[in-house]
């Protein structure tokens, strides 16, 4: 048997009842065979887990960081509309000719593409925030501040979506460069840190296997509760396997012997990462 089929979950499950002093631990320590491949057991068991929160981590991450953008988005979106709009407005309603063409020169200096400037991405938005200043003179910036809202000056408003933009650009880099610098692989670790990680389990199995096949004071019963869960997960996953199209070894039989103790060394050379 490979176990070559076992997921990760499986695996921990397995390891994890011979490390578990409620569960088998007990019984695996009390065999001379077994007792010394405690530590192999817990280094294994502790290798799946580690690829496991690693990924669990950078998902988090990169979960959190898009969430922040897309909550600093919305307000560049709703401040830049608001002001948009605010500024219409006030020109429809004025009755002053020249403070409606001034309201509205600010409007499309603030804004020159009109309400689209919310459509754009992250990387437009930011540039055109780092260039708002610059379209402005010297009476559209006083009129920006003697401008006043609900929630003061309408510069402040203004401030509120630059620096929102500002804000996307920082957590988009951060969020490429950790796309970046993260594995290429769902469980968060390199391809080879996985392939390495479910050998070493791999490895410690077939050991296990093989040490209580040579154990003679070892009883059926005890056997059976050792190695019964391996061998159905086992069996379990090949059969998934096969019909999933993946070329599986067959499930052994109950009284199916271990491998050869030698055949334990060879296990990362032959298994494949299927």
């Amino acid at each position: 048997m490979g176990y070559r089929n076992l997921s990760p979950q499986a695996m921990v499950n397995i390891s994890a009842a011979w490390l578990d002093p409620a569960q088998d631990r007990k019984v695996f320590t009390s065999l001379p065979l077994l007792a010394p491949l405690l530590h192999a057991v817990e280094e294994a068991h502790g290798r799946i887990l580690t690829t496991q929160r690693l990924g669990s981590s950078l998902q988090q991450q990169m979960k959190a960081l898009i969430e922040r953008a897309l909550a600093l988005d919305a307000t560049h979106d709703r401040k830049l509309r608001g002001a948009y709009n605010y500024l219409g407005a006030l020109a429809e309603m004025t009755d002053d000719a020249e403070l409606a063409a001034a309201l509205l020169d600010l409007r499309d200096r603030l804004a020159p593409a009109g309400l689209r400037a919310i459509s754009r991405s992250y990387g437009d938005q930011a540039g055109d925030a780092k260039l708002l200043r610059s379209r402005l003179d010297e009476a559209s910036e006083k009129l920006l501040k003697k401008l006043k809202t609900p929630e003061g000056p309408l510069a402040q408003v203004v401030d509120a979506w630059v620096a929102a933009a500002l804000e996307i650009e920082k957590v988009e880099a951060q969020r490429e460069q950790l796309a970046l610098s993260a594995p290429s692989n769902t469980d968060g670790a390199t391809p080879r840190e996985v392939l390495n990680a479910r050998n070493a389990w791999i490895r410690m199995a077939r050991a296990v296997e093989t040490n209580l096949a040579l154990e003679k004071t070892a009883s059926a019963e005890t056997v059976d509760r050792l190695l019964g869960r391996l061998r159905r997960e086992s069996a379990r996953a090949d059969r998934r396997g096969r019909k999933g199209g993946a070329e599986a070894e067959p499930a052994p039989a109950a009284d199916a012997a271990p491998p050869a103790a030698d055949a334990v060394a060879d296990a990362d050379d032959s298994f494949d990462g299927a």
